[in-house]
């Protein structure tokens, strides 16, 4: 399952409309709003096939990110991007994501949607919901983490809704839980949360005690209603700019990598290495796929990869563990790299980032290492987002220090 997931694929876009089951295909009036830079169709493609490195197996599908930026594209829809230094004390932006269920629609859930009609996708009148309880329209949209369909479709609720995308994000990488929120690490309240089901219901959050329960309660509400739009974090301006409340210029990375990539494919350059220089990362390793695991763990994808080296790391292992997103590598039994910086496997034939478990058996793969953002290297960021916070008797080294070793 996504954390931050905006249609979980189910929704097919036709012009500026969505087509969902129980949701009506209702056309969003854009807001006019002409802040921020438009995007063309290649640094969208850029941003995608970048966001498929920073994503470390998570964060959704490549190519259901490509035909959904594809089709607004073809309805016309523009995308902006807005630098979060160009925004006013004042203008306030907020992050829209969906929560789901992988389990199908049972035929008594079915039955109940068609009684009910059709009603607005959830997930943008979540938008409006928050907007209405806090007495503010949105500036922008933050998008919720990076990886190619969550990224996606963040970008297209904000082309929707006639608003821009930040170039910025709370987590800098995709991650499994809402814990891992730059937001709230900051100190910040993510709370009030607006939330619509598939069915209508809309809810208000308005303050928790601990920041997990906003995932565990709008987690709960999806298991009976199967997915919920949520809308949080909603902020001002004179916050969002401070440092360490959000990854700043996050989708411009992801473009300056994915860029780097597709150039170093068309002049026949190392494309893997391009992306290595692009985000001042690390080859943490290359060869094939070997066995592998997962299972659904409390609505996680909760596995494990092994690959035999080849190259200058042949007759060398390595083991990646994850949770939705890869959080521990181990180079011959030893551990080079863990969350938060980022692990990410790539495939050698079309040099995108390969999402979890989406792997096959002797599958010739590249593995990079990326530094996590200064935010998640702080004590704030570690207590939620170091090994040991996910189970493993694993310290937290910055991954150059490690490798130097």
């Amino acid at each position: 399952m996504l954390r931050r997931q905006f249609i979980q694929g189910l929704g097919v876009a036709v012009g500026t409309t969505l087509a969902m089951p129980g949701a009506t295909a209702k056309t969003i009036v854009p807001a006019g709003s002409t802040s921020g830079r438009t995007l063309t169709p290649q640094e969208l493609d850029d941003l995608l096939l970048g966001s498929s490195y920073l994503g470390c197996g998570g964060g959704g599908g490549l190519a259901d990110a490509r035909e959904l930026i594809r089709s607004d594209l073809e309805a016309g829809l523009e995308f902006r991007k807005l630098s979060v230094a160009d925004l006013g004390d004042d203008d306030w932006v907020a992050s829209p994501y969906t929560l789901g269920t992988l389990a199908p629609m049972s035929e008594e859930l079915q039955q109940q949607l068609e009684r009910i009609g059709p009603v607005e996708l959830p997930v943008l009148r979540a938008f409006r919901l928050l907007e209405e309880f806090v007495g503010k329209r949105f500036a922008a949209v933050i998008v919720g983490e990076i990886g190619p369909l969550s990224t996606a479709e963040a970008l297209s609720l904000g082309a929707r809704l006639g608003v821009p995308s930040l170039d910025a994000d709370t987590v800098g990488r995709a991650t499994p839980e809402i814990n891992q929120h730059s937001v709230r690490v900051a100190g910040h309240d993510i709370t009030p949360a607006a939330g619509v089901t598939l069915f209508g219901d809309e809810v208000i959050l308005g303050k928790i005690k601990d920041p997990s329960r906003e995932e565990t309660i709008f987690r709960n509400l999806s298991e009976i209603s199967r997915d919920v739009g949520v809308c949080d974090a909603a902020i001002p301006g004179a916050i969002a700019r401070q440092p360490h409340v959000l990854v700043q210029d996050s989708l411009t990375l992801s473009t300056a990598i994915g860029s780097a990539v597709r150039e170093a494919v068309e002049s026949a350059a190392d494309p893997i290495e391009a992306a290595r220089a692009a985000g001042n990362g690390y080859l943490l390793f290359t060869g094939r796929v070997g066995d592998s695991n997962w299972a659904d763990a409390e609505g996680f994808l909760v596995g494990d990869v092994s690959l035999s080296g080849d190259g200058e790391f042949a007759g060398r292992q390595l083991h990646l563990d994850y949770k939705n997103e890869h959080l521990v590598a181990k180079l011959d039994g030893k551990v080079i790299a863990t969350c938060p910086d980022l692990i990410t496997m790539v495939d050698n034939e079309t040099f995108e980032g390969i999402g979890n478990p989406e792997f096959e058996k002797g599958q010739s793969v590249s593995v990079l290492g990326y530094r996590a953002d200064a935010i998640w290297r702080r004590p704030e960021g570690l207590a939620v987002f170091e090994p040991r916070y996910f189970g493993y008797d694993v310290p937290y080294i910055p991954i150059e220090q490690r490798l130097a070793r």
